[in-house]
């Protein structure tokens, strides 16, 4: 017989945190690329234009890993965790490209280090937690 281990109601918080940060991302993604436009030059949005398809099919995995994560933190699932890293890696990768390829750095502090760092740093705590809640038999 399994017994099933209650979550403190901190679990509760982080995982409604996790569904609200989530859907929140995904909405000021849509965004994105108007914004850039009104702020970047014809070059530097000339530059922003030619990434390839392949780093927006990363890009959506990313943002949907990390929702799919959310929401199976939510109903205290393990698979919580694999979207987690999933969503963990390709940010990491996403976040490098942006910097290093795209070369934002000298167009805005914003996008080159506040958003990518806040980002990140989510993405990490929310692995982090729910494997931290999956020892502690939170997740089945």
């Amino acid at each position: 017989m399994v017994i099933a281990i209650k979550p403190p109601t901190s679990f509760w918080v982080v995982a409604v945190f996790a569904l609200i940060w989530n859907i929140v991302e995904i909405y000021f993604s849509s965004f994105e690329i108007d914004f850039l436009q009104e702020n970047l030059t014809v070059e530097e949005f000339e530059n922003v234009q030619s990434i390839p398809f392949w780093y927006a099919i990363v890009f959506i995995v990313t943002l949907f890993s990390e929702l799919l994560g959310s929401f199976m933190l939510f109903m205290r699932r393990k698979i919580a965790t694999t979207f987690f890293a999933v969503a963990l890696i390709a940010l990491l990768f996403i976040e490098s490209y942006w910097l290093f390829v795209i070369d934002i750095k000298k167009t805005s502090m914003v996008f080159a280090l506040l958003i990518p760092v806040v980002v990140i740093a989510v993405a990490a705590f929310l692995y982090f937690y729910s494997k931290r809640a999956t020892k502690k038999g939170w997740l089945k």
